[in-house]
């Protein structure tokens, strides 16, 4: 069982899953219709690479936001090693 300092909140979680998964649903939708994919956005740039640069930007910015809301709503390792080193539950 994990323990308290390794859990995340449950709403950053569902933030994380629903950011990525409108992209990646309207990536499939994409995927279903060539013709919609080899729209021309800038010269020979389609949309199906725009949309999967899209998909890729959202998922690293996602990755960043619920990381740094992670490691910031907990307290720090140095704290945690010395509670257990003081014999303090794990």
């Amino acid at each position: 069982m994990p323990s308290d300092s390794s859990r995340h909140s449950p709403r950053d979680t569902r933030m994380l899953v629903t950011l990525n998964a409108l992209p990646l649903a309207v990536g499939v939708l994409l995927s279903c219709s060539t013709t919609l994919g080899e729209i021309s956005v800038y010269g020979r740039l389609t949309l199906g690479i725009t949309w999967a640069l899209t998909q890729l930007v959202v998922l690293v910015g996602g990755t960043w936001w619920y990381e740094k809301r992670a490691a910031s709503s907990f307290e720090p390792a140095s704290v945690t090693t010395a509670a257990r080193s003081a014999g303090g539950a794990w």
